[in-house]
């Protein structure tokens, strides 16, 4: 029995150590993705997505290659609780997923 409980112990250890997070710690919620490089941008009007943007007008899809958010194929998001939305694209070295900058827009259209 004794071999047993000197087996669990290191085991635990390793799985803790295997499920450490690099996330970044102020974005949890939008898979830990920062919010450092997101742009939006509204219809000159505002409170919608412009129908012909003048700064997110690319057309690179997630994870292709980028040197700017306007490289990123924009996402058309909501802001909850406004009624106003907004196209948003990031670009981290490659494009993030629209649904992510949707939640990183998400968090800070109300504030």
């Amino acid at each position: 029995m004794r071999s047993i409980g000197v087996l669990v112990v290191p085991f635990a250890l390793v799985v803790g150590a295997c499920t450490s997070s690099t996330q970044d710690e102020a974005a949890p919620a939008c898979g830990g993705t920062s919010p450092e490089n997101l742009v939006s941008e509204t219809a000159p009007s505002g409170g919608s997505c412009p129908s012909h943007p003048q700064i997110l007008v690319g057309t690179a899809t997630e994870g292709q290659s980028c040197s700017s958010s306007s490289d990123c194929a924009p996402e058309c998001c909501p802001c909850p609780g406004t009624g106003s939305s907004a196209l948003v694209a990031e670009c981290n070295g490659n494009c993030v997923a629209g649904s992510t900058a949707c939640c990183l827009y998400q968090q800070q259209c109300g504030q």
